[in-house]
């Protein structure tokens, strides 16, 4: 597997999960086909600045290889350096740890760094600084930097109309006094004043269509997020905004002294970034090795015997458009007298195979060894040789041989073979884990599957202990793997393994299936240097296949045909003609054909989700029945000499059984090698996805042929996420929702992997389109420090799968209690005429198990007061009031402690009333557009206020300015709180807005 796109985990699925913030975008596919710097691109540059440095300075040159990694990094992102500060001490005390689970430190990781890389997008530090990173953000808990005053004007308006933007209308709205900011946008629940400064200058505004704010004044807005005017007012500082952030990123992780290099050392940042001191994949296929294989015949492996053959096909088939091995060796244990075949002939090999019977006797995996030891001798230094054995618990419970053992890791360890046995049956002791996962396919890198290393270390001193078979002993003193399988899960993980070793990889051309009396037409292009059409159906051995000049393909020479078993057939034909290739179907009954390839051009798509513009690939949970996605593919591995000449036409989707389900037409001007497209299309059912091209004058079609099922409900953690807490039950909420317009039942089925989990099933009944939470209960035990829950619902066609992290604290987190509040607020107070004519008041009392660090509300509202007081008697235990009116109805009070837990308590006023706002917008624009001189400035405002009313509470009112007041223990902080929503834990609300916006300003 290509390292260069595999290398991290944290590069991609960072934001995957993002939703609804103010930000860069999360990922190209975002961006349409403009080149921004988006949150993934901005890690994955981070990353590989970090990891060269590692490399070149801490590593010797050459020796460093990056592995992929599948644990999912959730992207719920919390706010402000302070935050920044408090994960960053986390992060680095939970790396200090012995025993490290990286998959809740990745979580915290990610969060980092979204909110690291969202401060170069959203403030103005990159007009005052330029692309240079702030390296104090993070780092210090104060920062030195001046931030502006509550009442100090930042901004002059600007005209913000789409088509003035694109001439840089807003570029110098920004007042030049040195003090950092951000901008106001409209969804933070956060009042932006504006008439208590001089015409035409005020707060800045976040900026873009979606922020009414940018038409009150200081009109416009300062975000650089993208490069796209229409966007972001800054957009000719996008790529400044980037670089700083690419810079940060990298500063973090090996900045020099502060950071993660130094603080935690080499080892343990090498195993959060998912290094390891590993090479490339060893070459099993080259002229100088043998393919070896050894087959326990006389055992119950005729599913063995099957799949070796199946592969071997594929062998003999790279060999022809490759190189061919030395020879090709098989050593079995049910004929003592033809127990040893070796040729140079890859037909033969496969023959030999095909026709190879299980006995059934029984054997025991001495005898097995024996016939490995024979092919051991037979083979050349340097071969790869896969060995197939049953687990007979009776045959293997005789008595190991000692000498038997000697020869095996004489010839190993002296002809630098590299032996990988199969297993199948009871479970061994040996890589049990790693069975699981493979069988389960949550992960496919080489590592998991035992990928083969050159210059390992062959003989190797091992612990002593008790081992239940003699290959066991053998993987414990050398490198060599015994992987337990079982016939589900054989062909997968032996055609993983000859891929990554052998570089067998195949692309998907084209499938279908064909009814009797009837002809089929596929193309094979230029790139296709060998093609192979399955056949799979009882009498599928009768199809003909014809050439584009019309003759019949015979099955000689460069052409085979193999007949794996009663059903399934292969046929393979070295460097084709192409062109379009027909295949014809006698008076039978129907068959399914696969057309794959050897070659260039592949394809990877993604299906993505549209959240108010921009595009969100899915990743955690299957689509959903009747929404509407977008279907991202891109085309890659085009050779540089026919992009010219090479176009993408369509995407199509498929059926499972091959037949045509939408096609969606593409455009497609690129002359690079390697492309991007995408359509719209609404699922209906289970699909796969291909495209259509062509090349000079021939067609080219390409698939990914896994089938995809949408489902008809769909599963989402509900934030907050409570810390667990030792021998504490602690609730995770999941939503479920319908996604059809019938009443179904869902099954829920969770598992974690410490073994917390109180109640794994539960049930649900809901109505057409409607939503319920549930909950699952864990107890944390000793010694684990982390958990991954998985939650799986159940549903008739697919399932549909979620994931979260949960760390495990040694203390509780801080409790909040709500000991008394006034009334709610009267629906006909609910609007801004008379919203501030109604006080309200909440008393609390918040308990912390360790020494509070914070205590602060979100949103900051120049309405709200938060005051608190520490016991006189009990020094954990503060009481605390809260004051507002009901122009701000909604609240939270967080409470963070010294063991990093967060709690956070809503309050909520509104007593489920909508804030009423429409005659008041109206009023307001009618007042601006007196005062304003240019018209346009104030139409634009008109049409975007219609929206504000569907926001409802939620959009931050514009009201008479009121100094802002926040009083903690009478010592209010240098700059106003960072403003969380609903965060706990290093976890926040999908749903919130973007970090660096508002504050201070």
């Amino acid at each position: 597997m290509n390292p260069n796109t595999t290398v991290f985990i944290l590069v991609f699925s960072l934001v995957l999960n993002v939703r609804f913030v103010f930000s860069f975008l999360p990922s190209s596919e975002s961006t349409g086909e403009r080149s921004d710097f988006t949150h993934g691109s901005i890690t994955e540059d981070g990353i590989y600045k970090a990891v060269a440095e590692v490399i070149i300075e801490k590593v010797k040159p050459r020796t460093y290889h990056s592995d992929s990694h599948t644990d999912k990094v959730k992207s719920f992102f919390n706010l402000g350096n302070i935050l920044l500060h408090l994960l960053r001490a986390k992060i680095i005390q939970l790396c200090r740890t012995r025993s490290t689970d990286w998959g809740p430190i990745r979580d915290m990781l990610g969060e980092y760094l979204f909110t690291l890389q969202d401060f170069y997008s959203n403030t103005n530090w990159v007009e005052m600084s330029g692309s240079k990173p702030y390296t104090e953000l993070g780092v210090q808990e104060r920062l030195s930097i001046k931030i502006s005053d509550a009442k100090e004007a930042m901004c002059t308006s600007c005209n913000h109309s789409k088509i003035t933007l694109h001439t840089n209308s807003c570029a110098s709205n920004l007042m030049k006094n040195g003090h950092l900011t951000s901008g106001y946008t409209s969804n933070q629940h956060i009042i932006k004043p504006y008439n208590s400064f001089p015409a035409h200058a005020g707060k800045c505004s976040h900026g873009g269509p979606s922020d009414v704010y940018r038409g009150f004044p200081a009109t416009g807005g300062i975000n650089k997020e993208t490069s796209d005017p229409g966007l972001s007012p800054h957009h000719h500082l996008h790529t400044e905004a980037g670089r700083a952030a690419v810079q940060a990123t990298a500063d973090f992780l090996v900045g020099q002294d502060t950071g993660l290099l130094y603080q935690i050392g080499l080892e343990q940042t090498t195993g959060l970034l998912g290094l390891d001191y590993r090479q490339h994949c060893y070459n099993c296929l080259s002229p100088a090795l043998s393919v070896v294989f050894v087959i326990d015949d006389a055992g119950s492996v005729s599913g063995q015997l099957q799949e070796a053959f199946r592969h071997s096909v594929a062998i003999v088939n790279q060999a022809r458009v490759s190189t061919a091995p030395f020879n090709y060796i098989l050593s079995t244990t049910g004929n003592k007298e033809h127990g040893l075949f070796v040729t140079t002939n890859g037909e033969e090999f496969k023959n030999r195979l095909q026709f190879l019977q299980s006995s059934n006797g029984g054997n025991s995996l001495k005898t097995t060894l024996h016939a490995t030891l024979n092919a051991m001798q037979q083979a050349q230094p340097g071969s790869c040789i896969f060995s197939f054995a049953s687990t007979d618990p009776i045959a293997n419970a005789k008595g190991k041989d000692t000498g038997l053992l000697h020869d095996a890791l004489y010839l190993l360890e002296n002809k630098n073979l590299h032996l990988m046995q199969f297993l199948q049956g009871n479970n061994s002791n040996s890589h049990t884990a790693v069975h699981k996962r493979i069988s389960n396919h949550v992960t496919a890198s080489p590592t998991d599957v035992h990928c083969f290393v050159p210059n390992a270390n062959l003989h190797k001193q091992g612990k002593r202990g008790k081992r239940s078979n003699i290959f066991e002993e053998i993987a414990l003193h050398t490198s060599s793997s015994v992987i337990q399988t079982s016939h589900s899960t054989l062909g997968d993980i032996l055609g993983h393994v000859l891929q990554e070793n052998m570089n067998i990889q195949t692309l998907g051309v084209d499938s279908f299936e064909m009814l009797s009396l009837t002809t089929h037409v596929f193309h094979i292009d230029p790139c296709i240097s060998l093609f192979t059409v399955r056949l799979e159906g009882s009498t599928c051995s009768n199809i003909q296949l014809l050439r584009p000049d019309g003759s019949n393909q015979s099955f000689t020479g460069n052409a085979s045909k193999d007949v794996i078993d009663s059903r399934t057939t292969i046929l393979s034909v070295q460097h084709p003609l192409y062109g379009a290739w027909q295949v014809k179907n006698s008076p039978s009954s129907p068959c399914h054909l696969t057309v794959s390839g050897s070659g260039c051009i592949d394809l990877d798509y993604k299906i993505m989700e549209d959240l108010r513009g921009v595009k969100y690939p899915i990743t955690s949970s299957s689509p959903v029945l009747g929404k509407k996605y977008t279907i991202g593919v891109s085309v890659k591995e085009i050779p540089k000499n026919v992009t010219t000449n090479f176009q993408i036409t369509e995407i199509y989707m498929k059926k499972s059984d091959g037949s045509t389900l939408t096609s969606l037409p593409v455009s497609d001007s690129s002359t690079g090698t390697t492309r991007t497209v995408s359509g719209e299309v609404i699922l209906s059912e289970p699909f796969y996805v291909g495209i259509k091209g062509t090349m000079s004058s021939e067609t080219v079609t390409r698939e990914d042929q896994k089938v995809v099922t949408p489902v008809g409900g769909q599963i989402d953690f509900v934030p907050p996420f409570e810390t667990l807490v030792y021998n504490e039950e602690t609730s995770v909420s999941v939503r479920v929702s319908n996604a059809g317009t019938v009443k179904q039942t869902f099954k829920l089925t969770a598992a974690d992997t410490a073994r917390f989990l109180i109640d794994p099933t539960k049930h649900v009944t809901l109505n057409g389109n409607q939503s319920k939470s549930i909950d699952f209960h864990l107890r944390a035990v000793p010694p684990k420090t982390s958990t991954k829950l998985t939650v799986t619902l159940e549903i008739e066609r697919a399932n549909s799968q979620i994931e979260q992290n949960f760390m495990v604290s040694t203390v509780k987190p801080p409790n909040v209690i709500v000991t008394s509040r006034t009334e709610n607020c009267k629906k006909d107070i609910m609007n801004p005429n008379n919203c501030s004519r109604q006080q309200w008041e909440a008393d609390l009392t918040v308990v912390f198990t360790a020494n509070m660090t914070r205590l602060y509300i979100s949103p900051i509202s120049r309405a709200l007061v938060l005051t608190y007081d520490r016991d006189a008697i009990d020094k954990n235990k503060f009481t605390a009031t809260i004051k507002g009116d009901c122009c701000t109805s909604k609240t939270s009070i967080i409470a963070v402690d010294s063991a990093g837990n967060t709690k956070s308590s809503s309050i909520n006023f509104s007593g489920e009333n909508e804030f009423g706002i429409s005659s008041y917008i109206k009023k307001q624009r009618d007042k601006m557009a007196e005062d304003s001189d240019p018209p346009t400035v104030w139409i634009a405002v008109g049409c975007v206020l219609g929206a504000m009313a569907c926001i409802g509470a939620s959009v931050a009112l514009i009201r008479k300015y009121k100094p802002f007041q926040n009083k903690v223990n009478s010592d209010p902080p240098d700059f106003p709180d960072p403003i969380p929503n609903q965060m706990s834990n290093g976890h926040s609300d999908n749903s919130r807005r973007s970090v660096f916006t508002g504050f201070g300003s």
